[in-house]
């Protein structure tokens, strides 16, 4: 069955060309209540992640309104992005609502949309400070097995991704692999596939803060900017998990926890998929970010 329709506003966060916009859920009769502002992942563009509605709603009733941004990445604009634009842009809302009273603001993050929030905080400390980050699904493309098997496949093959201009796009089977239909460069690719090279965290190089192979240091700087409360939550059925962690999630969150100082939420729904869909997952989900933005 398709989706309902969602009534919200369209805001224009940024009017220089490309305009640059947000949706927010509701009415929006009251500017100075508090925010959550999602943003999706690879692919992802507004309205595509199942339980945002059903989130809406549940704010709302709690005092705090959701809008998500579209930054110049969404839907199948990502590959000639960077997370560090993407922050950028992100900073443009968040600094959009707070002119127009916003009292609070959570950024929110699903899949790559983690890695936005995480970025945020890297890229300048001039950035709207933010009440809390919720991380739904941060995983680790590197990670996936299909893209292990064509990294391997690759490596068997001699093909070295330093060598074309990072900014060329790489080969259209590569492209659609990532069902990327407007290119992909160089540059992202390895910012996606590749080890990082260092535990600094470079977000020109490189936007793997999550894989559960990265060294503690490399976990701890990823998320020492970060001065806000967390929330993070991991499904057992997320399909970007190889099996090996799949087996033992609780380790993995256990790992996020000691890297992340501000951490107070998390939680591990038990045959969740990677965006939740709009059922009994997505509820417990919602039920939970509710409580955290309430003790913000």
């Amino acid at each position: 069955m398709a989706p309902q329709p969602s009534r919200g506003l369209m805001h224009t966060f940024r009017t220089d060309y490309p305009p640059l916009h947000a949706f927010e859920f509701g009415t929006g009769d009251d500017p100075r209540r508090p925010l959550v502002l999602f943003v999706g992942g690879l692919g992802d563009t507004l309205l595509s992640t199942p339980y945002l509605p059903k989130l809406a709603t549940a704010l709302e009733t709690h005092g705090w309104r959701l809008a998500q941004a579209r930054p110049t990445s969404a839907g199948m604009s990502w590959g000639g992005c960077t997370v560090e634009q993407d922050a950028s842009e992100i900073a443009l809302c968040t600094e959009y609502f707070k002119e127009r009273g916003a009292d609070k603001i959570v950024l929110m993050g699903c899949s790559t949309g983690c890695q936005d929030a995480i970025a945020y905080h890297h890229a300048s400390s001039d950035f709207v400070p933010l009440a809390g980050v919720v991380l739904q699904a941060p995983v680790s493309d590197r990670e996936i097995e299909q893209v292990q098997t064509l990294l391997k496949k690759h490596a068997d093959e001699g093909i070295d991704y330093s060598k074309p201009d990072q900014q060329s796009f790489v080969p259209q089977a590569w492209s659609k692999f990532w069902h990327c239909t407007s290119g992909l460069t160089y540059a992202r690719w390895r910012s996606l596939v590749e080890e990082p090279a260092s535990d600094t965290i470079d977000l020109a190089a490189s936007e793997d803060f999550f894989s559960s192979d990265l060294s503690d240091a490399r976990l701890r700087n990823a998320f020492a900017p970060v001065k806000c409360p967390v929330m993070i939550a991991l499904g057992t059925e997320d399909a970007s998990y190889p099996p090996h962690v799949k087996a033992d999630l609780p380790a993995l969150l256990e790992r996020f926890r000691k890297a992340a100082p501000t951490l107070s939420s998390d939680m591990i729904l038990e045959g969740a998929e990677h965006t939740l869909g709009d059922g009994k997952h997505a509820d417990e989900f919602v039920e939970r970010v509710v409580k955290f933005v309430g003790e913000l």
